[in-house]
């Protein structure tokens, strides 16, 4: 069995409101057991004014611009933890991760987290085989406790999408006439095409989940 990805969207980011801050690594941020694996969100420390200014997010995106002939944005998604300490508009991260920006202080961009992937390793995603789109998950075992997760949807090792409307473990061909599986060109326009039923199997190798709330 392949490792799974686990996609986590928010459903209350509905507008990414960005503001400028300065990103400083510091060896005061502890780097998490699983994160350069991608098995562990990084940590990044915020005040709470800054926070707040950004709507109070759980997670939290920085961007900024890599330098050189051609312009490239780098994107790294973190997990806010409220540290008062930390001045306005300023983000404290660890040094390992800041490598992926290639700078340890650099000007950017922060805002909420619209989604962000967690890899598993097969030890854990075999808690998830057999569960259904639809059915919610504890946030724990992707080392997220705060979070409870429903499964909106996923795809197998070769690219084909899971559906709600196909019951079971199976991969069987049926008639389309939109997403997952096919984005018709024009109105009304159907394909046959092969997709997986809603049932997570050992051959699944993405699972989409939406954050649950209240």
């Amino acid at each position: 069995m392949a490792d799974f990805k686990i996609v986590i969207s928010d459903p209350e980011t509905k507008n990414d409101k960005k503001i400028k801050c300065k990103v400083i690594s510091t060896e005061e941020v502890n780097v998490l057991q699983g994160e350069k694996e991608g098995k562990a969100l990084p940590i990044a420390k915020i005040n709470e004014k800054t926070h707040n200014q950004i709507g109070s997010p759980q997670f939290i995106t920085i961007q900024t611009e890599k330098e050189g002939d051609k312009k490239e944005k780098i994107k790294v998604h973190f997990k806010a933890v409220i540290d008062n300490k930390t001045p306005d508009n300023v983000i404290y991260i660890n040094k390992e991760i800041a490598e992926k920006f290639g700078k340890e202080e650099f000007d950017g961009e922060v805002y909420r987290a619209k989604s962000f992937q967690i890899n598993m390793d097969q030890s854990r995603a075999s808690s998830l085989v057999n569960m259904k789109i639809g059915e919610q998950f504890d946030g724990t075992i992707i080392g997220l406790p705060e979070l409870k997760l429903r499964i909106t949807g996923g795809s197998d090792n070769s690219g084909f999408p899971m559906r709600s409307d196909v019951l079971g473990g199976v991969k069987k061909k049926i008639l389309l006439s939109g997403p997952p599986g096919y984005y018709p060109a024009k109105p009304g326009e159907r394909r046959r095409k092969l997709v997986r039923g809603n049932l997570i199997t050992p051959d699944i190798v993405q699972i989409n989940t939406v954050i649950v709330r209240g």
